[in-house]
Formats: C-alpha cells, structure tokens, sequence
C-alpha cells in the first residue's frame, strides 16, 4: 500500500451509517491492479527525469555531467507533459476511495499519516542529504584525477544545509495533495450530510457526461478547462512548484485532473469502458506526445527568442500539451487495466516499493552520477545505467532497512515479510489497511 490509495483489494466496505448519492457503495469493486500500475509507473519515472537532467545539453540543472546528450533534454520533456497530471488522476481515485470505504474520520487519519507526516520527516532528511550530495558533486569535480576518493572529497565538501532558503523539492506534490484532500472530502462530507439531492444530481450529470448521452464531449470539456489553465502557465508547459508559498495556477490546474479522478470512483463504470479501445487511445496518444514534443522546442525556442510569433506558438503549445495528456491518461489507463487483471508478485513489489523510491531518490540521482563522471562513454549510454544503478541502491535499501520495518508501516501501512530474513506471516492485510 502506499501514499495515494486507502487499500484497493477486493472485499466488502466498512459499514457507514448512509449511503450517499455522490459515492454510493458496492462491495466488491475488486483490486485495480492496472490503476496501481500507473500510479506506480508516474512516482518511478521521478528517477528517470532527475537523473536524465543530468544528462541535457545544453545544461539546465544545478549539476550536469560533461557527457551530455540532447535525447536526456526530449525525455525530459515527454514526461513532464504527462506524469503529474497522469499521477494527480490516479490520486484522487484512490483517495476517494479510502474516503468511501473509511469515512471522515478515519480518512484524515490515514491521510496524515501516509501524506503529512512523510512530508514533513521526509523534508527534514531529504533537504540536507540533496544539499550535501550537491556539494559532494561539485568537489569531487574539482578533485585532481589521481587524488581522487570519496573520503577526501567529504573532508573538503561543505556539510551546510541552509533550511532559510529551501522549497518543497519533489515533495510538493505531498504538499498540494494536502490541499486536494482537505478540498474533496470536506465537500463530500458536506454533500453527504446536508444536500444530499444536491450530490445526486451532481453525480447524475457527471455520469451523464462520463458514460451517458453526453460522453462525447467529454474529452472536449476536459481539453477546453485544462487548456485555459495552461494559459496561465509562465512557461510551455507546466510550471513547476519552487515554493511553499502556493503556485495558484499550478494549484488550480492539478485540482482538474484531481477531481476526475476522485468523481470517477463514483462511477467505477469508467474504467471498464476505458479498456475498450484502449490501445487505439495510446497510439494515438504516443502520436500526439511526439508532435508535442516538436511543439515545446520550437515553442521555447521561440519565447526565448522573443520572436512575434511566440505568443500564439505558447497558445498552440499549451493546447496541444492539453490534448496529448488527456488522451495518453485515458490510453494508459485503458491498457493498464487489459494488461494486469490479476496479482503479481514482481510487480506489488515494485508498487510497495514505488512510494519510497520516490521520496528518497533525489540525492541520489546527483550523487551516483557525480561518482561516474570520470567514466567517458557517450551521455545516451549513461544516463540509462545511472537510473538503473540509482533505482538498485534505493530497492536494495527499501528491501532491508524499509519493508520489514517501522518505516515500512509508515509508507505501505504494514511490514511486510523480507526474503531470506524473514518468511510470510499470515494473510494480506484488511483491504483499506
């Protein structure tokens, strides 16, 4: 189990004391394996775009190793178009879910132990090891060849981490979460406990848009409120949070993709329906995501270039961006769920796994690179060993010092047993656990 779901196997929901139009419960919904996939697959490209930019030419991180390639830089870019979007869908499923099946209360638990308090300890043990793995990059640089060892290079490297000047890194995610869940569940609730009519009706239309005579448009309605979100971008794409001080806009955008996801839990309909056409909707999204991509580069090299014509190429581009990752959400969707029906060991493992992955991988992507900077090999062979060797290092930690753990229960709500050193204990654990 981990950050953004409340438990998604099969089993009959705990007992509440009424229904309600909005998210009415069934037992059985069955475990959405495709879904956990994705959300899975969105936390681990985080490695692969922090360690690939490393790698862009020309450099546009804080370190960058001298064996560059501009493929790191279009990698890059084809993920930010679609994963936090694609991740923020997944969340608000899943977070309605565990909102269905515990109930206020209880939900605000789980949240403030799986969200909060990963956020803030995560913080305060990210923040310094990013810093000193910075510093260690740049003094190992500076090092003579001949002299060079990891022991001298952490006598001479600075051990200050200034906390007066540091955002939210790659945690913000967890931080505007916090805000998506206090938004959605307060208005369930309320909807649940005084305007029930008013919930019903706002399901009727939703699932009259989602699935009824109006489907069609949906994709249309979807495409024209996130593309006037993306107008207010300051740069193609999607800005990118730096602060703790809310990035509105940002903030706004991320709620659109949120709320389909948590509304979409009350129509669980939806996600058989997207597996049909499925692999249609992902061809035609994987089309979309290269012209998107042509699109961003000759949009910021455009704005860059205060060209006339830039405006409307920004215009253009967000539009386009807005298209390609609704339909690459739905496609992705669609083939996870026809693709992974049933458990598999391997792949729960690497989802358990995913949630830690993610927190804890963001020193590393500077560290482990800055060892192989001595290593002269074309940037497009090895910037794809330096994701593999910073995913190994942090599932190898993740396997002795987290799964079986109190952290482990911290991150995935259990211990789980950890081969060779200890077998399995009994059954899986309650579906919302």
């Amino acid at each position: 189990m981990n950050a953004t779901d409340g438990g998604i196997a099969a089993s009959s929901p705990l007992p509440l004391p009424s229904d309600h139009p909005l998210h009415p419960r069934s037992p059985g919904t069955g475990r959405y394996h495709g879904l956990d996939v994705v959300r899975a697959t969105m936390m681990l490209l985080g490695v692969v775009i922090h360690t690939a930019l490393v790698y862009c030419e020309p450099q546009i991180w804080i370190y960058a190793d001298p064996d560059r390639t501009e493929s790191a830089g279009l990698l890059v870019l084809a993920i930010h178009i679609f994963r936090m979007p694609a991740f923020f869908v997944m969340a608000g499923f899943f977070g309605a879910m565990l909102f269905d099946r515990r109930g206020p209360g209880e939900f605000t638990s789980h949240r403030y132990d799986r969200i909060v308090l990963p956020l803030v300890i995560g913080w305060f043990v990210i923040y310094p090891l990013l810093a000193w793995s910075i510093s260690f990059a740049f003094t190992w640089q500076y090092l003579p060849a001949e002299s060079r060892t990891i022991g001298l290079a952490y006598e001479k490297m600075s051990l200050n981490a200034d906390f007066a000047e540091a955002g939210p890194m790659h945690l913000w995610f967890l931080y505007y979460l916090v805000y998506f869940y206090l938004a959605f569940a307060t208005a369930t609730f309320l909807l649940r406990r005084f305007a029930g009519p008013v919930a019903g009706w706002l399901r009727a239309g939703f699932r009259c848009v989602a699935l009824g005579p109006l489907r069609l448009i949906r994709l249309p309605i979807l495409i024209v409120a996130t593309s006037l979100l993306m107008l207010t971008m300051t740069e193609p794409g999607i800005d990118t949070a730096e602060s703790f001080w809310p990035v509105w806009h940002v903030i706004y955008l991320y709620a659109i993709y949120f709320g389909v996801g948590w509304l979409a839990f009350g129509d669980r309909e939806i996600v058989e329906r997207l597996k049909d056409w499925a692999w249609i909707r992902l061809g035609i999204g994987g089309a979309l995501l290269i012209c998107a991509m042509g699109m961003g580069v000759a949009t910021s090299l455009a704005v860059d270039a205060e060209e006339d014509y830039g405006n409307a190429m920004f215009i253009a581009n967000q539009c386009l961006q807005a298209i390609t990752c609704w339909v690459l959400i739905l496609g992705i969707t669609g083939v996870s769920e026809r693709l992974f029906t049933r458990a598999n060991p391997a792949v729960r493992y690497m989802v358990d796994a995913s949630y830690w992955i993610y927190l804890m991988h963001l020193p590393l992507t500077i560290f482990i690179p800055s060892l192989f900077r001595g290593w002269n090999v074309w940037g497009i062979v090895k910037m794809p060993v330096m994701i593999v060797l910073v995913t190994v290092v942090l599932l190898v930690v993740y396997h002795v010092a987290v799964r079986g753990t109190a952290l482990g229960v911290l991150l995935n709500g259990r211990r789980y047993p950890v081969w060779p050193f200890t077998r399995a204990r009994g059954p899986e654990p309650a579906p919302t656990e």
